[in-house]
């Protein structure tokens, strides 16, 4: 296993300091829920983590490896981060199938489409690889986009509220699915909700982003907070 670790990490966007002096521990193998208000920097942080957004300072690890460094001048590019990000909106390709979403990542990290064909199964879409992301239901796309993150084998996962947009029977079987697959990834999944159930039933730990910087929190939460 491998923890994130992030310090005195400060990223504007803007021109508006959105985080300030930043630093924390995210622990490998294990579901941290990134809390807090609208606006409060929570998708800028994962942002920042993957590498689609430039730092103004401070410092960025899984494990040994540096992602980012302003001190050193070390920027990994996003697809030398093995990182792992299901989006808010999922951005899944309409044009190609739900096999091809997961063989083109993992092609690149050395899985076969055998392996693509497995990966899906584990999601519970063994049967539905040839159908495009318009064919398939909320949820299916939600499991689609979980299993392409998985793909290149990342060294974290990162999911930007994936679940906003599924009904309540959904949400439940994707609890589970996340359960199951957080301790196989090397270092920290990391959750952003705003959704007082998503907190309750997958955190193990929860962050708060509060005025720009990263707080323990052990709730109780409100939808607002």
């Amino acid at each position: 296993m491998a923890d994130l670790v992030i310090r005195d990490l400060s990223v504007a966007r803007d021109g508006r300091t959105v985080l300030n002096a930043c630093s924390a521990d995210f622990s490998g193998g294990h579901r941290t829920v990134l809390w807090g208000r609208s606006g409060s920097g929570k998708s800028t942080l994962l942002s920042a983590i993957a590498g689609l957004l430039t730092p103004r300072s401070g410092e960025i690890a899984i494990g040994t490896r540096v992602l980012f460094s302003a001190a050193t001048g070390i920027d990994l590019r996003p697809h030398e981060r093995q990182v792992g990000f299901v989006f808010q909106d999922l951005a899944l390709w309409p044009h190609l199938s739900a096999l091809d979403h997961v063989f083109l990542v993992g092609q690149a990290a050395g899985r076969t489409r055998d392996a693509a064909r497995s990966l899906l199964d584990s999601v519970g879409l063994g049967s539905l690889g040839r159908r495009r992301p318009g064919q398939l239901s909320g949820g299916e796309q939600q499991r689609l986009a979980i299993a392409r993150a998985l793909a290149g084998r990342p060294s974290l996962l990162l999911l930007d509220e994936p679940f906003s947009s599924v009904d309540a029977t959904t949400r439940s079987a994707l609890y589970q699915l996340l359960e199951e697959i957080s301790p196989q990834v090397p270092g920290p999944t990391i959750y952003v909700t705003h959704h007082v159930e998503d907190a309750r039933r997958l955190a193990e730990r929860v962050m708060r982003l509060d005025n720009g910087t990263l707080v323990a929190s052990d709730g109780p939460w409100t939808e607002d907070s």
